[in-house]
């Protein structure tokens, strides 16, 4: 119980800064394109890309280095946290949250609902 808590909180953690690099790259891609070489705008655009693959490479380093660093504390149980769990608990967060937007009618899907609109 508490591991699949433990996951979950973890694989919300990798969404929420995958989420977060994407915005910051966009946003850098938007400040290289209309920053007509202005020299501040080019250099928030390189400190938002720095930002980015520096949050993105920490993210990594940390989920990888969560399994090894429970072991060495002996902690029972430790290889359920793997990277490979986290990345397949975030998955299933993904698809799920997809499933609940998938699954709600859009004002087009309720135009055949046996009613005649005509005047």
């Amino acid at each position: 119980m508490l591991s699949n808590i433990i996951l979950n909180i973890l694989a919300i953690l990798v969404l929420l800064v995958f989420i977060g690099v994407i915005y910051a790259l966009v946003y850098a891609i938007f400040m290289f394109v209309f920053s007509w070489w202005n020299e501040e705008k080019i250099k928030k655009a390189w400190s938002s890309i720095r930002y980015a693959l520096l949050w993105f490479l920490l993210t990594l380093i940390v989920l990888f280095a969560i399994p090894w660093f429970l072991r060495a504390i002996k902690v029972p149980g430790y290889r359920q946290y793997t990277s490979q769990n986290v990345f397949k608990t975030a998955k299933w967060w993904v698809y799920t949250i997809m499933w609940v937007f998938h699954s709600t009618k859009s004002p087009v899907d309720y135009s055949d609902d046996g009613w005649d609109y005509s005047l």
